[in-house]
């Protein structure tokens, strides 16, 4: 602080955020609050320092700088390591502009209360010191493969990031040695394996953004999209304390990830749509998901910070849920943090998870549910958009969709019923993977298959989610006009997949129905 008093204050540079030169960069402070969108309407920050609560995020950043701010620091309980860059893998042509552009860091809570009171009586001037490293580096990225030994060629991914801040025992040791031992265990039964698991430890998690997944989804995007059924993520088992069990999915996912917590835990997991972050990288090219961390603190161990901005959609602590413990990303993520009954624990729903998936003659994905959540979503936003924008055709067909793998299910549970899944499984193993190439991109993801969505918030049919905003411009300005186009071509993009959907399922439900004995 330079003004009104000179003071020093400790702080924690983000990564991929620029580095400041020599002499630091100096400018008054603003306070912005939360720091979001509706947070800058009554603030002018255009060549000022943003002062914001809580940690820095991908979203906060974009904010500030496209508002002019010069730079943004946050105000956190503790100071947690973290990137604060919105471009999901190593940027591109396109996503290069997304980059930070403003340095970015965090101090403590008792330093942002000293600030705060100060702007509250007058100008307040800082001088901002950061340094990051920005460049390019070969990281290590490795894979190993259980072959199935029905279909060897299709198989379950089960990954994890191998970098960690510090020594990074619960982030992301803990979750490296879960994998290990699911290893180990599942070799000793690979003759029972119809499927293939494929294990891959990521590197970039972080301090790349999750650039190791998304470069394996570039290099091998056939294959991906080819063979695998399913995507089991794995971030941050055996914490001390985490008794609070979350089950992350995707809506044709959900039955099956509650089951595997409940089955082991023998509790309800609470069931959240799966946030755009942890590496989530396959969702463009259609591969359903389970799981990143499944066991939380409770609020008095968690690190009490709101992070739904920074993980893209986990809702916030104040609600009475668990969420990650206080030496998240922080030097002291040692060893005694580990308690080995949460880590056997944890290990072994990740077990059940990879072996029900590997071995399950029918695949566990009911694309019924993601069919019948699209059809809902689209209703809402034609309700939110009024009549500005029609979805009218769309709605029609995201319900015939809804028809068709309602049916299909039906048939499904049928041949389990009459002991005839394995008779039909070949048959409907692939209508499920053809409906999840189609619903799942059409569902999850905004951009098209071969890209990467921005790692913030995205809403369900990220494609026509913006038509929410038409109910409130005027029609004929420019701006409103761009959206039109914009939303008429996500229209478009999500009408494709629906058809797709809807030829698979009737194209499996024809070839099921001779098979099986119908009534």
């Amino acid at each position: 602080m330079l003004a009104p008093e000179p003071r020093l204050i400790a702080a924690l540079t983000h990564s991929l955020a620029p580095s400041t030169d020599g002499q630091g960069l100096e400018g008054q402070l603003e306070y912005v609050g939360e720091g979001q969108e509706r947070d800058y309407a009554s603030r002018a920050v255009r060549g000022k320092i943003a002062l914001t609560e809580g940690m820095p995020s991908p979203l906060k950043v974009l904010c500030a700088q496209d508002r002019g701010a010069v730079g943004l620091i946050g105000i956190g309980q503790r100071l947690h390591d973290l990137c604060v860059s919105p471009v999901w893998g190593t940027p591109t042509t396109k996503t290069a502009v997304h980059l930070p552009r403003i340095p970015v860091i965090t101090i403590l809570q008792n330093d942002g209360a000293d600030l705060k009171s100060l702007i509250g009586l007058g100008s307040v001037w800082v001088r901002l010191h950061a340094k990051t490293f920005w460049g390019w580096r070969n990281t290590l990225l490795v894979t190993a493969e259980i072959p199935g030994g029905d279909e060897p060629e299709k198989f379950v991914l089960f990954s994890g990031h191998h970098c960690s801040w510090y020594f990074g025992a619960m982030d992301n040791g803990a979750a490296n040695a879960t994998m290990l031992e699911v290893a180990r265990i599942l070799s000793q039964h690979r003759s029972e394996l119809r499927r293939s698991i494929r294990f891959a430890f990521w590197p970039g998690h972080t301090q790349g953004r999750y650039s190791g997944s998304t470069w394996y989804f570039d290099q091998f995007w056939e294959d991906l999209y080819d063979n695998c059924v399913l995507h089991i993520n794995v971030d941050s088992t055996g914490a001390r304390g985490a008794d609070i069990y979350r089950a992350l999915s995707m809506p044709e996912t959900r039955e099956f990830a509650t089951a595997a917590i409940h089955d082991v835990v023998g509790v309800d997991a609470r069931t959240e749509r799966i946030p755009r972050a942890g590496d989530q990288s396959f969702w463009g090219c259609g591969i359903p998901a389970i799981f990143g961390d499944i066991s939380q603190v409770p609020p008095e161990l968690a690190a009490n910070e709101d992070r739904s901005l920074f993980i893209a959609g986990v809702e916030a602590l104040d609600k009475g849920q668990g969420g990650s413990p206080w030496w998240w990303h922080t030097p002291e993520d040692t060893i005694d943090k580990i308690d080995p009954e949460v880590l056997r624990r944890d290990t072994c729903i990740y077990l059940l998870s990879n072996w029900r998936a590997a071995t399950s003659s029918i695949l566990p994905l009911r694309l019924s549910v993601t069919a019948s959540e699209i059809l809902a979503t689209l209703e809402g936003y034609q309700r939110a958009g009024g009549a500005r924008l029609d979805l009218s055709g769309l709605i029609e067909r995201a319900r015939q969709v809804e028809s068709a793998t309602l049916a299909l299910d039906r048939l499904i549970d049928r041949a389990r019923e009459q002991q005839r899944a394995g008779q039909v499984a070949g048959i409907v193993n692939r209508g499920l993977m053809r409906l999840s190439r189609a619903l799942v991109p059409a569902y999850s993801s905004g951009t098209e298959r071969f890209d990467q969505d921005l790692a913030t918030p995205i809403a369900p049919v990220a494609s026509i989610a913006d038509v929410q905003r038409l109910k409130d411009m005027d029609l004929a300005a420019n701006e409103a006009r761009f959206l039109v186009t914009e939303l008429t071509r996500g229209r478009n993009r999500v009408a494709l997949y629906l058809r797709q959907a809807l030829t698979a399922a009737k194209d499996t439900i024809a070839e099921i129905e001779p098979v099986l004995v119908l009534p």
